[in-house]
């Protein structure tokens, strides 16, 4: 039962993740039959990562207070309905109230599924849940570049649109039966008030993954933003189209998924430690090699290491919540640092490739990742992790 429970979880996570990356597709359809300025299109698209990045740890706070299984429920409903609101509305402020509606119902199931993969799983495999769960919005993505295709998004785009929030009702449903049918699950001390578990939280470990994460997410956000004008600029040497770049991240996730196998945190550190340096030593030759077969294998080498990075991030973060602490407000807080990071990762990537061209932004990714690496480096100790957690 609870294997099953976990399955559909990450099902409809990952078609939550399907709900961020729907507008993409769309964007020049919202201009020319709805009316949005380019400016505002912009804003639409970014409007749920404005969220994350403003409120996940508040968030976080209140999945906590209201509980795991009411979280996740509530939230499914609100995402649904805002997700028909939008492919049924057609005034331009009905659909940005719909998309707001919508953004309120992932910021709570961002939080309240990570936290329940946490919670559901036998000790055993809750790593490998939560590292595949790192992967979501990148094969959301890559279900709703599919589902564009199949529904020709762009000649109906309400029919891309209720498809892609439908298919997540059709996993939100039956993930909101099971965990009912389940066991306790909301594991927090319940004798430690809910205030004493938020200020428990912030233990060193906690704060050093989630400045980690607003790290990678930074570095992931500009490599994906800029690869389909890095890949049709250098088609001399770039074997692979950005689209099958782009699909090679979930790789990373399954890996560490495999790896990343038990309640130990020390596997899942040193394989995101790993991720990070094999950025490092892949951003400059993806974008300086000029022999195809080098530059082709370093440019999919950063998407796979990502995916690694992410899940291992994720993976690592529940073991080092202090006993009386919050696992869902530690979520929140890494959720918030990676929407900041998605805030500044693309504007960031844009002055180095201006300023220095292509090579300059593969410095920029090493450099960062290696502050990635140098960020972590005190949990890569055992001593120095025992003293942090006992702290």
């Amino acid at each position: 039962m609870r294997l099953v429970t976990v399955i559909v979880l990450l099902a409809a996570g990952i078609l939550a993740g399907t709900q961020l990356g729907k507008i993409a597709p769309l964007v020049g359809w919202y201009q020319s039959e709805v009316g949005f300025s380019l400016v505002l299109t912009g804003w639409f698209t970014a409007m749920i990562g404005l969220f994350v990045a403003a409120a996940a740890l508040p968030a976080g706070w209140a999945v906590e207070r209201v509980g795991l299984r009411i979280s996740f429920a509530a939230s499914a409903v609100v995402l649904t309905a805002g997700g028909i609101g939008l492919a049924l509305l057609s005034d331009p402020t009905e659909i940005l109230v719909a998309r707001l509606v919508e953004g309120l119902g992932y910021l709570v199931l961002v939080i309240a599924i990570p936290a329940l993969l946490n919670a559901v799983p036998t000790p055993r495999w809750r790593p490998a849940a939560l590292a595949i769960w790192g992967g979501f919005v990148a094969i959301g993505f890559a279900v709703g570049d599919f589902l564009a295709s199949a529904t020709n998004a762009t000649q109906n785009p309400q029919t891309f649109l209720m498809t892609a929030v439908l298919l997540f009702a059709a996993f939100a449903l039956p993930a909101t039966l099971l965990l009912w049918r389940i066991g306790p699950i909301d594991s927090v001390a319940a004798a430690v008030p809910a205030a004493g578990r938020f200020a428990r939280t912030f233990g060193r470990p906690v704060i050093l993954l989630t400045l980690a994460f607003g790290i990678y997410v930074i570095l992931s956000v500009g490599y994906f933003a800029f690869l389909p004008a890095f890949v049709s600029g250098s088609a001399d040497r770039i074997l692979l189209s950005a689209g099958v770049i782009s699909l090679s991240t979930p790789l990373g996730n399954l890996l560490a998924g495999l790896v990343v196998r038990s309640s130990d945190v020390r596997p899942a550190l040193r394989l995101a430690a790993a991720g990070f340096v094999c950025t490092a030593v892949s951003a400059i030759p993806a974008y300086l090699a000029t022999t195809p077969l080098v530059a082709t294998t370093a440019i999919v080498a950063l998407a796979i290491s990502g995916g690694v990075t992410a899940s291992a991030l994720f993976a690592g973060l529940p073991p080092v919540v202090p006993a009386q602490g919050s696992v869902a407000v530690a979520i929140g807080l890494i959720c918030q640092s990676g929407g900041i990071g998605t805030l500044l990762g693309p504007p960031l990537a844009a002055y180095f490739i201006e300023v220095g061209g292509w090579h300059g932004f593969g410095s920029f990714m090493a450099a960062t990742a290696l502050a990635g690496l140098l960020v972590l480096s005190p949990l890569l100790v055992p001593r120095s992790l025992e003293t942090a957690q006992a702290d």
